[in-house]
């Protein structure tokens, strides 16, 4: 059987000031909650020289895909090659004046402000993971594209009455 799903992932780019916290727990959250259907990425005005080791505790446990949490400049997604983006979420209030039309495309800019318990105090981090993965989940619900429906190939040499056995699991 032959299928055709042509569908481009969404691309969202999570913006905040060193890229070591906040919009890496983003990032993976959304990889690891709809990586099928968006692509995740995240940045820095000034980025940190590592991960946030708290941050990487909060998501060392049942997350795939750590290694490719790196702090980058937000500067890497407005160069010729980069891909373009469909979301920019800001983090911080820093991140909040980017001008997203220095992005490729037409991205949505969105700014998710978390309450100030998320700063500084004992646990601020794991406070802020679960507010950024109520927000990551509401995203999702709002902006995940349904895939457009299987079409079979005519060409694909599958007769009608077989197809129709495989569509229905028979």
């Amino acid at each position: 059987m032959t299928g055709c799903r042509v569908t481009r992932k969404q691309r969202v780019l999570f913006l905040c000031r060193d890229n070591a916290t906040l919009s890496i727990l983003a990032e993976a959250l959304l990889r690891e909650l709809d990586g099928l259907h968006f692509d995740a990425f995240s940045a820095g005005l000034e980025p940190a020289d590592k991960v946030h080791a708290a941050a990487m505790g909060e998501l060392r446990h049942g997350f795939s895909s750590l290694d490719l949490l790196n702090p980058k400049s937000w500067l890497e997604f407005t160069s010729e090659w980069a891909p373009q983006m469909d979301f920019v979420v800001t983090l911080c209030e820093e991140s909040a004046c980017i001008d997203v039309r220095a992005f490729h495309g037409e991205p949505q800019l969105r700014h998710w402000t978390l309450t100030a318990s998320a700063y500084g105090a004992a646990g601020a981090i794991e406070n802020a993971f679960w507010q950024i993965l109520k927000r990551v989940e509401d995203f999702i619900a709002a902006e995940r594209r349904p895939w457009p429906p299987l079409t079979l190939s005519a060409t694909a040499g599958c007769e009608p009455d077989a197809c129709d056995l495989l569509l229905s699991g028979q």
